[in-house]
């Protein structure tokens, strides 16, 4: 009795051409999905910063400036405001570290942000945002390609996230 072992060549194309299909199907999927988080994960930091920075101003009762391309396109960084104009509106402002500052933070690679025609957003030692340059509640749209996601600051500090624009 003769036992033949493998596989003949009509079988081995057959796998290959499962496997090619299936690629096909899941590379574009993968591609949109790592997208669509790359997305979330940028208008997510700019919400957790504005979150944290409010916190460090109410607990230590001192204004804080969350300052838009810091210190340079698609970074945002938390500053602390000392009062003195000469300091706090500095040009280098968010390229020096003060005691109370954030870590700057940048967006992941393909994300950008824009909010409107606001330069910062304030928040007092009592937790109320005003927006510099522009109104509240202020609407950052981030996005990704042709995806975005908006980020509507109160002036109370509550943050909501939305796949649509605001109106």
């Amino acid at each position: 009795m003769r036992t033949d072992r493998g596989y003949t060549l009509f079988e081995v194309l057959i796998v290959v051409a499962l496997i090619a299909t299936v690629s096909g199907i899941a590379i574009p999927v993968f591609l949109s999905s790592n997208a669509l988080n790359d997305l979330w994960t940028g208008s997510e930091r700019i919400g957790a910063l504005v979150r944290q920075t409010r916190l460090k101003a109410i607990s230590q009762n001192v204004g804080y400036e969350v300052r838009f391309n810091c210190p340079s396109a698609g970074r945002l960084r938390g500053l602390i405001l000392t009062g003195n104009p000469a300091v706090d509106d500095d040009a280098n402002r968010c390229n020096v570290n003060s005691a109370g500052d954030s870590e700057i933070v940048q967006m992941p690679a393909g994300v950008a942000f824009t909010p409107a025609a606001a330069t910062g957003l304030q928040v007092t030692g009592r937790g109320v945002f005003t927006a510099v340059g522009d109104a509240i509640p202020l609407t950052i749209s981030v996005t990704y390609g042709a995806s975005a996601r908006y980020v509507t600051v109160s002036a109370t500090g509550q943050i909501s996230f939305s796949s649509t624009a605001p109106e």
